[in-house]
């Protein structure tokens, strides 16, 4: 796990180079407080349709997992999350949050 001054370095190098970087805690253990700090790019097309594809076919934890192997830039190591049930349940309200897309306003005039 990097230390919070690594992880604090490596944010401002990703957003020189992302603009826009969202930053994701996972809980490692339902039992203690210890988490994971991970990096993700701006979700596109490609990765929500293919999360949603997932989640349709009721593959919850294949879809979180999907989600950040395809939006994870840095961060400490995502193995800490991805081979980790308890992190994968943690991170996939994060997931569901971080795809949800504004909605558009329709005004009548």
């Amino acid at each position: 796990m990097k230390s919070q001054i690594e992880l604090e370095t490596e944010l401002e190098k990703l957003k020189k180079t992302h603009k826009v970087v969202r930053t994701l805690e996972v809980f490692l253990d339902t039992d203690t407080e210890e988490t994971a700090t991970l990096f993700l790019k701006k979700p596109d097309k490609t990765t929500r349709s293919l999360v949603s594809k997932l989640v349709n076919q009721d593959k919850f934890s294949n879809a979180v997992v999907a989600c950040l192997n395809a939006l994870y830039i840095g961060g400490d190591e995502l193995k800490l999350v991805t081979e980790n049930d308890d992190a994968i349940e943690s991170a996939g309200m994060g997931v569901v949050d971080l795809l949800t897309v504004q909605k558009a306003i329709l005004k009548k005039n």
